[in-house]
Order: structure tokens, then sequence, then C-alpha cells
């Protein structure tokens, strides 16, 4: 016997489940025809072979279910009935001598088949089961229902398939299996975890997935590895595997053996065949088949028994001695032992290769006493301590190794649709959070028909255009079903007596753990959202806010002003749910500081286009919105700049709310007028949102002016609600080196987003003037944006790096320190609707300098509070630095009375008490 290695057989038994309310269809005979020529012929290998434990077989949950549903067993029966009587009829009318042997070869076997039937009371799995039990047979289960498992869309659908395929093979045969058959030895990172969790020790892949791992192993494709997770990878041996699997040059291919495509269902005439055929009159295999390959020839001879036999023989005896020859051959070492294994559809023994079964049998009898045979599970056993483990990417065994036989121009629209259903299966379970016996029996019943719709079977059929009708029919039903079921469901018009029903067309899998598809994040959620609508205030608004940027995404001011003004709103009490853009790291739900905040992904991520981004975080902004609104009756929707326009509008018309728009800014305003395509796309969603609002919110009265001008707005429809500052946000731990470090420095901090309209170009231009009269004076600029290298450059190539620093980012706190150190706050912008800086410099208690426009003009009152310069003039703006350098006593007036005002005036209380009101009037028409 051979000592360099071992070889192992394995044997995949899989049907899609075809098992119907109604009886005839023609598809229940893919079932009868696999028990017939595989399944029986592979329980009568196995009682003649005295041998333990070499045949690994793995039988798929469809086919446990179908293998012993009562109404299959009982259509089988009549299956063999039949087709006895029909070889009675064949053994009486045909007169050829060599004919009649065939038919006489036939009748017994049938004889045999009923009678093996019968001796395990129709149910062969108890067969199966017997010799697993007595170590004859080593049995593993795959997946649900076979469905292709890379191609799933979320880790809950990938755990439920592979969950309720081992809970089924335990329903079955009494234990959990140890291995576990990928569908088409379909892997990808990640399904190791799960099965490792579950309890799966060993599953197959195919031998290219072991020759592009990483690192390579040692032993190459000659030994198995284990995965990143654990779970023992055995590879399939193509050069074996293809003496028996190739269409070409496989044994199944021989001459003598019989013709699958020779049936005499279409060799009799109609009315002799009738009887025994479809009863709508269509011609079916009756699985009586004469011929022998004969070779290419359209004419096939008679099958002749006994030279298949020797065929038989002479192939097992060629595959032992190729076995010996590999074995030979192999060049790994002793630890872990060579293991050349051949995975295969059971299917093709006995149903697409009739005398398969004999040829196993001689191998496992024959080979016995001259192979090393060892099961991959005892395998695992003895030598698991001494695999490597390598990282092995996506791999198949199916048309070049990979998935394109499961998602091509055929079949890929089905993809889609099932990745919804598996969503919105982890949304609906969430959402129950404790569901009454009814709902849980409904909601299980949802998995069963997406699982049944996900089997790879539909897609691998309609590639292979063998019976495609029946595949896209399937699919529509089972996604049809999910839809029923569903609508009830969500509409509480489910009952007992039509669910019970509705199960009993397609009955498989009893038992459904929906709690598998069941998010634990998506759960939490829901349990808070619960919580805040069981616990709403009496008598507070519910209000929906919209904006595309919220802490800690900060692109400008806007984010700070919807976190106060919401934080406001909801210490007057009232609830304030803020939907916005998804942030990497930040979780999708949190209350933050009495703030709903919900953080959805744009449904185009990584969009070109910025444009084209928004417009997918509108729909899933609008998505989110509405399944919100399913839980929470909001009173009116607030949405903030034209980001969120088209979100906005759709929530507006299907929740029938009152919508309130805050300007912050125009593009006309900002590009002092329209230029081109892109900046005109965005003024009239600007447009829209204005004409769809009920009210329209700005900050200041140039504002006003703005939007009324720009979009031809009536006054009436505008209010003016100035922004805030938080004191408390400002306040900073001054770090005391830091001070000290600019004792001697006059510091001028100025702090925006680096774009032309913020006028830091003045900045540039008025320091040599000021440098003239203050030498020790030093502006220092934050915050990041375009024109920053550009200005960083220009402050190098004037000489002036002592004298103005571009920072760059800063954090809040770096911000805050440096508020709290300068001397001089300056906002030199060209346009600004407002300005919300200035107000920080201000309640930071600094003499503050902004230029004379936009809201910048209505905060400051000149010489009163502050200072004002010219917008764009650098003589204005040297003018005010030197102004409050050279009069220490009226700068330090204009700080304290600039700090009041901040602290009264544009107190976020009374901002948000004017916007309640505002709401209040619009709930209540």
């Amino acid at each position: 016997m051979v000592k360099k290695g071992y070889y192992s057989i394995v044997l995949h038994a899989h049907l899609p489940y075809i098992r119907h309310q109604e009886a005839d269809r023609l598809e229940e005979r893919w079932l009868f025809e696999a028990i017939t020529e595989t399944y029986i012929p592979l329980i009568w290998v196995l009682e003649e072979a005295s041998q333990t434990s070499i045949i690994t077989l793995s039988l798929s949950p469809p086919l446990l279910e179908m293998l012993t549903d009562p109404v299959m067993k009982r259509r089988y029966r009549n299956y063999i009935n039949q087709t006895k009587v029909l070889l009675e009829k064949e053994f009486n009318s045909v007169t050829d001598e060599r004919t009649r042997e065939i038919v006489t070869f036939y009748k017994q076997r049938y004889e045999r088949i009923e009678k093996t039937y019968l001796e395990w009371d129709g149910n062969i799995v108890n067969a199966f089961r017997y010799f697993h039990d007595h170590e004859q047979l080593v049995c593993v289960t795959s997946s649900a229902t076979h469905t292709f498992l890379p191609y799933l869309q979320t880790k809950e659908g990938l755990r439920t398939q592979i969950v309720h395929g081992i809970q089924c093979f335990e329903k079955h045969f009494g234990q959990r299996p140890l291995g576990f058959w990928l569908p088409e030895c379909a892997f990808t990172p990640g399904v190791d975890r799960v099965l490792f969790e579950e309890g799966i020790r060993y599953t197959f892949v195919d031998e290219h997935a072991l020759k592009a791992a990483d690192p390579t192993p040692k032993n190459g494709s000659e030994a198995p590895v284990f995965s990143p997770h654990g779970v023992v990878l055995f590879p399939r041996n193509e050069k074996l595997s293809q003496m028996v699997w190739s269409s070409v040059s496989g044994y199944p291919g021989d001459y003598d053996y019989r013709e699958f495509y020779r049936d005499i269902a279409y060799q009799r005439d109609w009315e002799y065949i009738k009887p025994f055929v479809h009863h709508e009159g269509i011609r079916i295999d009756t699985g009586l088949k004469y011929n022998r390959i004969t070779g290419d020839q359209e004419d096939k001879d008679l099958y002749v028994r006994e030279w298949a036999e020797k065929k038989v023989q002479s192939h097992g005896e060629h595959f032992i001695a190729s076995i010996h020859d590999e074995l030979q051959n192999v060049q790994t070492a002793d630890h872990p032992p060579a293991l050349l294994l051949t995975p295969f559809d059971a299917e093709l023994f006995g149903h697409w290769w009739f005398e398969g079964p004999e040829w196993i049998w001689h191998l496992v009898t024959e080979g016995a006493s001259r192979l090393p045979f060892i099961t991959p599970q005892e395998y695992v056993e003895k030598y698991s301590h001494d695999l490597e483990t390598a990282h092995v990417s996506f791999s198949t065994w199916g048309r070049r190794g990979y998935g394109e036989v499961w998602l091509n121009e055929k079949n890929s629209w089905m993809h889609r649709h099932l990745h919804q259903l598996e969503i919105d299966l982890i949304e609906t379970t969430s959402q129950f959070i404790n569901p009454s016996q009814l709902e849980e029996k409904a909601i299980a019943q949802m998995i069963r028909e997406w699982m049944l719709a996900s089997s790879s079977d539909w897609a691998f059929i309609i590639d292979n255009e063998s019976a495609s009708d029946y595949a896209i029919e399937r699919f529509k039903t089972h996604l049809g079903r999910y839809q029923q079921v569903k609508e009830r469901l969500f509409n509480q018009t489910i009952s007992w007596q039509w669910l019970t029903e509705f199960e009993s067309r397609f009955p498989f899998l009893s038992s459904i753990d929906i709690d598998m598809m069941r998010s634990a994040h998506d759960t939490y959620i829901q349990k808070k959202r619960k919580s805040l609508v069981e616990h709403s205030v009496p008598n507070s608004l519910n209000i929906l806010m919209l904006s595309w940027e919220f802490p800690p995404m900060m692109v400008g001011g806007l984010a700070r002003h919807v976190f106060d003004l919401s934080r406001a709103l909801c210490d007057e009490g009232h609830q304030v749910h803020v939907i916005t853009a998804a942030v990497d790291g930040y979780p999708e739900y949190e209350i933050n500081q009495g703030v709903h905040v919900h953080r959805v992904k744009s449904l185009q991520p990584h969009a070109d286009q910025f444009f084209h981004w928004v417009g997918s975080l509108n729909l899933a902004l609008a998505d989110y919105g509405s399944e919100l609104a399913k839980m929470i009756s909001f009173d009116v929707i607030h949405a903030h700049d034209w980001l969120v326009s088209v979100a906005a509008k759709g929530l507006k018309h299907q929740l029938e709310l009152p919508l309130v728009a805050t300007i912050h800014a125009t593009e006309h305003g900002r590009n002092n007028g329209i230029h081109d395509d892109l900046q005109y796309e965005i003024n009239q969603k600007e447009w829209e949102l204005t004409y769809e609002a009920d009210e329209v919110i700005v900050c200041s009265p140039y504002m006003k002016d703005e939007v009324v001008h720009v979009f031809s707005l009536p006054k009436e429809k505008v209010s003016i609600f100035p922004n805030g500052v938080d004191p408390q946000l400002i306040h900073s731990e001054v770090d005391e080196h830091k001070k000290r470090r600019h004792d001697h420095d006059m510091i001028v901090f100025s702090v925006g987003r680096i774009v032309k309209e913020k006028g830091f170009q003045t900045i540039i231009d008025a320091a040599p003037i000021v440098r003239e009269k203050h030498p020790h004076v030093k502006f220092l600029i934050a915050g990041k944006g375009p024109m920053l290298d550009e200005y960083r450059a220009l402050v190098e190539e004037r000489g002036l790096e002592e004298l103005v620093q571009f920072l760059g980012f800063i954090s809040d706190e770096e911000r805050n320190q440096l508020l709290t150190t300068c001397d001089i706050a300056l906002f030199p912008s060209l346009y600004e609707p407002f300005g919300i800086v200035a107000l920080e410099g201000m309640v930071a208690g600094k003499p503050t300098i902004v230029s004379d426009t936009g809201g910048l003009a209505g905060i400051i009152r000149h010489k009163e509070n502050g200072l004002k310069m010219l917008p764009g003039d650098p003589s204005s703006l040297a003018l005010q630095v030197d102004h409050m350098i050279t009069d220490q006593e009226g700068a330090m007036n204009l700080a304290k009375q600039g700090k009041i005002d901040a602290e009264t005036v544009f107190s976020w209380r009374s901002i948000a008490e004017d916007t309640s009101r505002l709401f209040e009037k619009l709930s209540l028409k």
C-alpha cells in the first residue's frame, strides 16, 4: 500500500426544493430519477462494502426535506409502480431478444429498487443515517437552500443560511455535523468565521484556491490548510477529478456505457406511451433507456450490460492505478501527509453516468487493500495540528474557477432583488423586538421565502438555459410570496388560518430561527426609538431636521448651527431628530445631548462628482425619514440649505407636513452671480427649496434682502433668526506655555474655510502696512480649504512668513485656545451671510474686527461692540488693527460690550424660543 499520502472521495447530494402542493409537476421527476438511479444504488454500495468510513456524503437541506416528506414519498411510490407497469407492457410487446434482455434487466433492477425502498420504510435518509451511525459513511451538510454564499449581502444572511443548514442536518441525523459543503465550492473570506463559530471543522474548496493562497502553502495543493478562522480547507484534486468528471475525456463518455439521451418515451408511438408520460401530453423521460453511447453517431446500438460491467471494472482499475501513481509522485512532507481528494456531485453517479455506482463499488472494495483511504474527518482528527494557515480568496469549482455561472448577463437581475430582501428582513426583524407568536410565524415565513428564492440552482439553470422558465417562475413566485406576507404583517391583516395554508404550499424547514436575521445594532436602535416614542413629552413638538453636515462632519458653520439650534430646541422640551450623512467610525444612531442623530449612507458613496453624491444622499435621507415617520408622528420638517432640498420636498408631500427651510448662504451670493452650469443647478435647488417651504429662515437682514431678490420670495415668507453662540463651547483651559510664547507679540487671530470669499487675501495685503507701525504684530489664520496652498505660497513669495501664518486645520480645542490667548479677533470676509465666528470672538471677550458686509454688519455696531472695515480694503483693515492696538482701553470696552451682546442678543435660548413659536404656528395650520 502507498505510504506517501491518502486518497478521499466526497459526494455532494443536492437538488433544488421542487416539492409543490399540486401533483405531477414535471420537475418532481428530478427527485424521483435521482432516488432511483443514484441514492438507492449508493445504498447498495454501502450495504455490500464492508469497509468503514471511506465515502463522505454531503446531503443538502432541500434534499433531506424532500426525501422525508410524506407527500413526496407517496408520489415516488406511484412513480415506481407506474414504471413497473410500463416494464410489463414492454416485456410483453418487444420481440427482439436483445431488447428483451434489457427489459428483463430493468425489471429485476426496479424490483430491487422497490424492495430497498420498502426496507427503509420509504425514508432513505434513515439508510444514510444508519451507515453514518455505524461508521460506514461520514455525512455532512450544506447551506439551507444551497445559496451561493459569496453573493449574500449581509453577515446575518450568511449566518442564517449556514445555521439552518446545520439545524436541518441535526433534525434528521440527531447530531451536528463537523463538515460542511460550500455550495459550488464557493469560498470567500469571512465564510470560514461563521462556519467555525457554528462548530464546523472542515469544508472543501477548488484546487486553485490553495494555489493562489497567501502565503503559498509549502505543500501547494497536495494537503489541506487552515483558513484564518480555523476551518480546514480541503482542495479538490483537479487531475483525478477530470478523469471522472469530464464530458470529453472522462470515463462516463465511454461508448459501452448507457446513453442518457435515448429514452423510450421518445421512441414509442404516442398512444402506446401516453399513459406513462405527463398527463398534459408532454413526453418526459421514463428512465428506461435501451441504447449505449456508441460514439458520436446519431444511430445508437443497443445497450449490453455485460460490456458496461467490464468497462466499470477496467475504469475502476485505471483510477486506482492513477491514484497510486499520483501518490508516488507527491512532494509533500510526511507531516502533514498528502491528501488527494475528489469531490463530485452525487447525481453524476447513476443518473448521468448509469454505471457510476458500480464504479464507486469497485473503487472502495478493490481499492481498500491497495489504497490508503481516509475521510476528511479522520484526517482532521489525526493531522490538524500539522496544518499551515493561509488566506484564501474568492474561488469556486464553477466555470473558470470563479462566480460567472451565478452572476452574468443572463441572471444578474436576480441579485438586486435578493439583496433588497436580505436587508429588508434585517430591518423587519429588528422592528419587531418582541413579536407575538403570529408575527414571529410571519417573519419566519418571509425568511423561508427569501431562502428559497436565493437558491443557487435558479441562477445556474438560467445560465445553463436548461429549464429557465421554471427557474424564473420559482424565483418570482418566492419574491411575490415574500411581499404578500410582509404586506399583511405590516397592515396587521394576517391570520393563523391564512398563514398556515400559505406555508403548506412550500413546507420547507418547519422551524425557522428569526433571531439569525436580527442585527444587534439595528435592534438596539429600534429599542431606543421605541423608548423615545413611548416616553415622548406631551405638548412638545416632534421636529424632523435635515442637514447634510452635523458634528463630527463640520465643513463650514452649518454643522455648528444645526447642532446648537437642535440642542437648544431640546432644552425647550421638544424632540429633535436630525437625519444627516454617515461618518466613518460614528454610530448610525445616537442621542447626542438630547438630540436624536440618525446618520445614513449615500446610495453612491463613491460617486465621482459631489453633485451626484448629494443626489443619492437625498434618496437615502428620504427613505430613512419615511421609515422613521412610521414610528414617530412629526409636526414639522426643518431643512438646512439646498443639499437636502430633494429629500425635504419629497417628505413634505409624502408626510403632509409643514416645511421650514433655513438658507445659510446662496450660490448667487458666494459667486457674485451665476456663471456656469453647476452653479445654475445649485441655484435651482435653492429656489425649489424656498418655493416648497412654508416659511424661510435667514440669519440676517442682509440675507433676507438676498433671498427675496434672488428667489423672488414675498417678504412676509422670510423670518430673520440670527445665529447664536454657546459660551461653553468656546471655553478653554489655557496652555500657559503657549500664552507665554506670545507675550512679546500682538496676536491677531482669524479662522474660517480657506476660500476666496473669506477675505484672507486682504490680511496678506494689509500685513506690510501694519508692520510699519507695529512690528510685533502676528496674524494667525486657521482653517483648511482649496486656497490654502496658494495663500501659503503668496506669503512666502512676499517674505511675510514671520508676519502671517496659515496654520491649516486645527481642532476645536486648539481654536478655543487661540481665541482665548489672542489679542484681536479679525474676520475680513468679502461675503458672509452671518458670520458665527465673529460671535465666537466676541464671547471669548476679544476686541473684534469684521468686514462691513452681510451678516457681520448686523452683529457689530462700529465703535460700540467692535470695529468694521471696508471689505477687501487692506488700508481699512490696517487702520482698524492700529486703532485696537493704540487705544487699549477703548479696545477693552469694545470687547466687554461685545461679550454682553453675544451672550444675550445672540443666545441660542432666545433663538430657539423664536424658532419654536414659528414651528408651533405652522403645526396648528
